[in-house]
């Protein structure tokens, strides 16, 4: 799966040729757009929808592997990892670009390149083992859990940032 909007086209063109390519292997689900280009190639479209059912919608999808591929540029490395952060409360396994957004420890596959083929490796490999897949998304999702939700001790440091004294 992938999600985005118009914003992001220059990403979804990383991996493009890779949807084309994957069409008769993969059930590709798009969420937020998908270009005219694309559409033959993909097994369902979720259009957006309001950012109130955001997060359930995006957990409904019940994807087996999400890709997130940034293009390289200086924009983009200056962007945070909330879509890891996203698909990993979800519990997906991804598959994202190696770029200074994405770095870091959260457990997903890096693509170094962005070229089609080392995109193409990398859901194969996915593919080949979806129970390593899976654990490889429960770990994320255990991060996210851990580090990233605003309760306990992480709650406190963000009151203690935000509220005065």
């Amino acid at each position: 799966g992938w999600g985005g909007g118009t914003s992001h086209t220059g990403d979804l063109e990383v991996i493009a040729e890779v949807v084309r390519e994957l069409a008769n292997e993969v059930e590709w689900v798009f969420f937020g757009m998908c270009p005219d280009e694309l559409r033959p190639y993909v097994h369902e479209f979720h259009a957006l929808i309001s950012l109130q059912a955001y997060p359930y919608r995006l957990a409904s999808l019940n994807l087996d592997l999400a890709l997130a591929p940034l293009e390289f540029h200086i924009f983009n490395d200056c962007k945070s990892n909330l879509r890891l952060l996203e698909y990993g409360a979800c519990g997906y396994p991804v598959i994202c670009t190696d770029t200074a957004a994405y770095r870091g420890y959260l457990p997903c596959t890096k693509v170094v390149s962005n070229s089609t083929q080392e995109w193409i490796e990398a859901i194969r490999m996915h593919l080949a083992d979806p129970a390593a897949s899976y654990r490889m998304g429960d770990a994320l999702r255990e991060h996210v859990l851990r580090d990233y939700m605003l309760r306990g001790n992480n709650l406190n440091l963000w009151m203690k940032g935000w509220l005065p004294d």
